[in-house]
């Protein structure tokens, strides 16, 4: 019995030695496995991250950021459009001022020639600054801010600082009004500076243009004369600048003013001395 019995001691000792040897073997295996799988899985959670999840949390976020821009966008916009406004009203105000140096620089200009204007054969009663127009079809009319009160009469000739402008064909006590040069019902004795050549000319119908309605002896000035006041009909003072001749037909001249009567802002109101 003792022998039998130490043989199956043995065996089973041997047994459990070797259940425990492959125990330890595979226990090892699992260990290296779990080890190298952790490492895998580490990876493919990576992976996944890398390729599908951060893909998609850009689609997400990608319209947050999207708003985010428009916002900032939008301020930019706000921001100049505040200043926008604020350089247009600038230009409008330097527009203004513009306006006001130019019109200021022009009446001085005006003013200075008007000074030099008057000749020694003239006499100077006023100097007037244009109210308002009554142009119409039939007349060519202007009105301006002096009267009878100072001295100023019918008949007397109004002058700027290019030559002649008209004549005051009524007045009352602070305005009168002047028949300008280029009316059809004006008429005026004329001659050319060059020759003497003497003529009546009226206005042309056009508002721009004189033309002659009278030669004396027939006698055609020439093409480019400069013509004046002849000063026979002693209505107008002699040698006042009319303007030039631009155009000849057979039987007629056309003088072109030396004034701009679409431009008047002052004139002088003066006689013969």
């Amino acid at each position: 019995m003792a022998p039998k019995f130490q043989v199956k001691a043995l065996t089973t000792i041997k047994i459990l030695k070797n259940i425990s040897l492959i125990s330890i073997i595979i226990f090892s295996f699992l260990l290296i496995f779990f080890t190298k799988s952790d490492y895998f899985i580490i990876n493919s959670i990576k992976n996944i991250s890398t390729g599908v999840i951060n893909p998609i949390t850009k689609i997400i976020s990608s319209p947050f950021y999207a708003i985010s821009n428009i916002n900032i966008e939008f301020k930019k916009y706000q921001n100049l459009k505040f200043e926008n406004k604020i350089l247009q009203e600038e230009i409008i105000r330097l527009k203004k001022w513009q306006t006001l140096a130019i019109q200021n620089s022009r009446e001085n200009k005006v003013l200075k020639k008007l000074l030099n204007a008057t000749d020694n054969n003239l006499k100077l009663i006023k100097t007037a600054s244009l109210i308002n127009r009554n142009d119409t079809i039939y007349s060519r009319l202007i009105n301006i801010n002096a009267g009878h009160n100072e001295n100023i009469r019918e008949n007397m000739s109004a002058i700027n600082e290019r030559g002649l402008v008209g004549k005051i064909i009524e007045t009352t006590s602070n305005q009168s009004r002047i028949l300008l040069l280029t009316d059809p019902n004006f008429s005026i004795s004329i001659k050319t500076v060059s020759d003497d050549v003497f003529s009546l000319v009226s206005g042309a119908g056009d508002n721009r243009h004189l033309v002659s309605t009278f030669m004396k002896e027939n006698k055609m000035p020439r093409l480019g004369d400069i013509v004046v006041t002849s000063g026979t009909a002693q209505v107008f003072p002699v040698d006042l600048l009319i303007g030039k001749i631009n155009k000849i037909d057979k039987d007629r001249f056309y003088i072109l003013p030396f004034v701009d009567f679409n431009n008047i802002d002052y004139v002088q109101i003066v006689t013969s001395e």
